[in-house]
This record gives structure tokens, sequence and C-alpha cells, in this order.
């Protein structure tokens, strides 16, 4: 008698394990049971359908089920799995719409159902024009409801992946866009750094971002929604996104009493195999294992689901395939912008017990005299006490997506930065700097580990400056010009160039921060004033990159002794 495999779900991980399985086994017998009406779509291309840049909506569905059907892979929609009965090694379902009742024996069986979105208790949340972005329905009818010169004032809440590709999505629509994100910054899985440059490039494309702001009500008259009441304001809306985040479907799983993770997703070893023998589960109803912490995670990604649906299908044809687990590794783009991350932010190395350092560079995608070039901001983290690479982040116009991936690679080897400093990476000046940044972070992690300079973060400049101003100083090193175009208040500033002969003006005994541009000035001054006696001082990490607070817009007054009127001549 052939074997018979039923999964139940068929956006991502189902059907990639539906395939695989196939390849393994020619025989088996494999049925996919949905609950949509669309099968095997591209969840991560929505926005970009809702913007017009994918034109046509069948681009988005990868396979039909005419196409399985060719493979011999029965594909049943419109068909919601109710319960597993795993004594009985079989599911029961009805068929929506009709109600319909029906039951289908297994002899092995994946779990795919996917996660759903955050729907949360809000005064209004059942107004009409109130959405989510989960399926192609939803995209659908976001689309439709965008069309209408009605909506002019869109809201989302959240400020993670999907609500800000949804804010690109509808300013290319015409719409005015606000974000509301109830932590203290958006992208929160970044470090607060990276997510205020994302924040202030939004902004300057016409995005509104209100953080700290916990929505209280949701407004509306005759039955549509009409504006989102946060703890301080009232915003105007005629359209609401829900973007607040998304929770493993489990739902089943447990009733069937399968082992629920710490994580709260279905619990699977190393072969996505569930507490349950013949019983499997993946994609984003599932937890893994952290690559780095070596603890068990719940990051639900698209590439990640298909990678573990392959191994599912291996493991029902009787293989023994393993999925070894993850980093978080993800990337998106907004606008012009590319950001990108893998492993483990500051605050999540700080937390996880680790003593994390980093390196902030201006990294670029080709030489510096070769037309054209664009930038992203990389940083690089390890541990201060091994030198173990942690994780990255880049944002930017650049190759953020290029300098994470060689992170990744880097962090699945795991490698020190004094290792990823000589990495034989390619060059020619169309595709790179003649020392890749990636090279370049790396060595200047190895500079901090020998103790040559310490860094400070943004964050904690801007603390001591608000908290500690008698006994910590900031001093700027940068060109007239620069600190013309913007300064960081109640700091000193004395250009590189001038800082031999006039570092009698600055205080030895105080803790002084130093930053220039994007570092490289400020390291070497940091390196003349410890020769000149200096004990206290620290180079801030990323210079005026990564300062995203308050900022001082009018020109400096000069002194008529100091000479601070002149060029000062500085590297740059």
């Amino acid at each position: 008698m052939k074997k018979r495999l039923l999964i139940i779900g068929g956006v991502a991980a189902g059907p990639k394990a539906a395939a695989k399985a196939r390849r393994c086994d020619p025989e088996m017998e494999i049925v996919i049971y949905q609950e949509e009406d669309e099968i095997s779509y591209a969840g991560c291309g929505l926005p970009y359908y809702i913007s017009g840049v994918i034109g046509e909506r069948e681009d988005l569905i990868s396979r039909t089920p005419g196409k399985f059907a060719l493979e011999g892979i029965k594909i049943l929609k419109n068909r919601r799995i109710e319960k597993i009965d795993i004594p009985s090694r079989a599911v029961l379902g009805r068929k929506i719409g009709s109600g319909e009742a029906f039951t289908d024996r297994f002899d092995k069986l994946v779990i795919a159902t996917g996660a759903y979105p955050i729907r949360p208790k809000l005064e209004g949340i059942d107004l009409t024009n109130i959405f989510y972005l989960r399926s192609i329905l939803d995209a659908d009818a976001i689309f439709e409801k965008i069309q209408s010169k009605d909506i002019r004032n869109v809201t989302i809440a959240g400020g993670g992946y999907i609500g800000l590709e949804m804010a690109e999505s509808l300013i290319h629509q015409g719409k005015n866009v606000t974000i509301v994100e109830l932590a203290p910054q958006i992208l929160t899985l970044f470090d607060e750094d990276f997510a205020g440059i994302l924040r202030q490039y939004l902004e300057k494309m016409g995005v509104r971002v209100f953080t700290s702001e916990g929505i209280q009500a949701l407004r509306g008259t005759e039955g549509k929604v009409t504006h989102v009441q946060t703890v301080s304001k009232g915003i105007e809306a005629d359209v609401v996104l829900m973007s607040l985040g998304v929770r493993p479907q489990v739902e089943l799983a447990k009733q069937a009493g399968l082992k629920i993770g710490e994580t709260g997703a279905i619990w699977v070893n190393e072969r996505m195999e569930t507490s349950a023998e013949g019983i499997y589960a993946a994609g984003d109803c599932t937890e893994t294992i952290h690559l780095i912490t070596g603890k068990r995670t719940w990051i639900p990604l698209g590439s990640t689901a298909n990678k573990q649906g392959r191994v599912v299908g291996v493991n029902v044809c009787g293989g023994n395939d393993i999925f070894p687990g993850v980093m978080g590794t993800t990337v998106f783009k907004v606008f012009d912008f590319n950001i990108a991350k893998t492993g483990l932010s500051m605050r999540e190395a700080g937390k996880e017990g680790f003593h994390p350092i980093q390196a902030i560079v201006r990294g670029y995608d080709r030489a510096h005299y070769y037309p054209g070039e664009k930038e992203s901001v990389l940083k690089v983290i390890v541990d201060r006490e091994t030198g173990r690479i942690l994780g990255g982040q880049a944002i930017g116009e650049g190759p953020s997506d290029k300098f994470i991936d060689i992170l990744a690679m880097a962090l699945h080897a795991k490698m020190g930065c004094r290792e990823l400093a000589n990495v034989d990476l390619a060059y020619a000046p169309p595709f790179s700097p003649v020392l890749s940044p990636i090279i370049v972070a790396a060595n200047v992690l190895t500079n901090k580990l020998e103790g040559k300079v310490e860094g400070i973060q943004a964050s904690e400049v801007r603390e001591k400056l608000q908290n500690q101003k008698e006994t910590f100083q900031v001093l700027d090193v940068r060109e007239e010009d620069e600190v013309k175009e913007k300064k960081i208040p109640n700091t000193t500033w004395i250009p590189y160039g001038e800082l031999k002969k006039r570092v009698h003006e600055l205080d030895k005994t105080t803790e002084m921060a130093i930053h220039c541009e994007s570092g490289l000035r400020s390291y070497e001054a940091c390196l003349k004033l410890k020769h000149e006696g200096f004990k206290n001082v620290k180079n801030i990490d990323g210079g005026m990159l990564c300062w995203c607070y308050d900022l001082e817009v009018s020109p400096p007054q000069a002194s008529p002794s100091s000479g601070r009127g002149q060029n000062g001549g500085g590297q740059n």
C-alpha cells in the first residue's frame, strides 16, 4: 500500500515539503489542505503588489493547483482542518462554505499552519477600513480600497518590516502615511542608532513617524474609521493597517497534545519532527535553535520556511536531513534604502551575557574614484572576551545585502574579527573599495580588542550630555563646513588639524568622547590625545552618521583667539 502524506497549510513550507517529498518518493500519495482559495504564493511580495511594482497578481503565485497535479500532488482548497487524531492517524475537518465534514487518514503528517496577525482588543477595532496584511486575499482588499481617491490618510500601527515596506507602497500610491509605534523606536530588532537613521530617512521621504505612542482607540463615523487615538494625539485616518506582528498558529498542534516550545511555537527536533513520531512541522508555526546563543527561538521568515520544508520533504520519505537553526538574517527595502541584519544586535548580545563591542564604518559599493558610488552604514559586533563575531547591521542605498551575507557566512563559521580581517574578498573598482568595508570594520574591532581605542555608543553620549555635564565633554574634530551644516549641542569644536596646537584647551581630568563624521578622524584624534597624556578618551561609534538626536544647525561662533574660523586641514 502506498504511503499517504497529508500537509496542513499551503503557502511556503507546506508546498516546499510536498515538492521535495515527490522528488524523493514518486509513488507516495501527497495531499495539501489549504483554508484559502490560493496556494503557494509569495507572501513577502505582497507590499510590492499593492504598490504596483509587481503589475500582475499571478506573478505572486509560485505554483498553481494544476502544476501540482502534474506532479501527482493533490490540492484541496477551502478546507479547514479542525482536529488531528494521532492514535487513529487521521485529520478531521470541514469544507469552508458548505460546512460539510470530512476525515482523511495519514501515514505521515506535516503541520505548516504558519502564523496569524496580532489583533489587538481596542475600542473601534471592528470598524471598516481596518486591514491586516498576511495573505494574498488581504492584499487584494487593501489594493482595491486604496485605489479610491477618497482614501487620503493611512495610519500604520507598527514599525516592523511589513509596516515599513507598506509605508513605501502607500506613499507611491499618493497617500499621506503615518506610522505609530508603541516602542521607543521603529525597527525594534535593530539597534537604536540604525533605527534612528531609518526614521530620519522615512521622515525625509514624507512619512510621519510617532514612537512611544500606544493606540488607545479607533474612532469612526457611519461604521468607518476616521481617526486613530493614541495616548497623546488624534491622527486622521481613512484607512488603518494593523501591523503589530504575528503569532505562531499552534492551536491544532496544541489540541492534538503535541509539545509546544518555550517560545510559544511548536517544538520540533533538528529533523523537524514534533513530539509525536511521524508528525512534522515547518515554517512560521515552529520554533528552532539560534545558532549563536544555542537557545530556542522563533523567527518567522519565508526563507527559513522554505529551507525547513525541504528538510521535512526528505525526512517524511525516510531520509535523515537536519535543520541546524537560524541567526535571524534578514533584508528588506524601504524606498532606496536597503536594510539588513544578521545575528545579535548590541542590545541582544548584552542580554545574552556577551560583552559586545561594535565597529561602525561607511561602506561603499565601489572605489571612491569610480563614478556612481552608493553608501551603506555598516555595523559589525563582536564579543570583547573572545573576538567572536556576534552580528551585523547595514543600512543605506549601498550593498547592505552583500555585507550582511558575508557576515552571515562568517557567523556560520564562528569566525573572529582577526580572521575576518584577512578573508580573501573580491576586489575591482566597479565592485568594491580596495579594502572591503567588512575588512575595515574587522580592523577597527581588532584595534579595540588590543586596547588602542575605546568606543562609546551615540545613545550613551546623549545620556551623559544630559546627566553628567560637569564630568563629561564631547569633542568635535570635523572641519568648519561640516560643523556649519550640523552640530551636536553643548560640544567643543577643534578641527583635527588644529588639535596638536590647541590641546591645552581641553581638560585632561574629565571623560571625553570624540567624533567626526564617520569615525576615522576621531579615531586618530583619540590616539593623539592618548599620546598627550589623556587617560579617558573614547571614539563615538559611527560619529555623526549615527547621531539621530537633537542638532544645532546655526554656524559656530569662532573665538578671536582660537583661530576656529580657519580650515584645520584634518585628515579625511
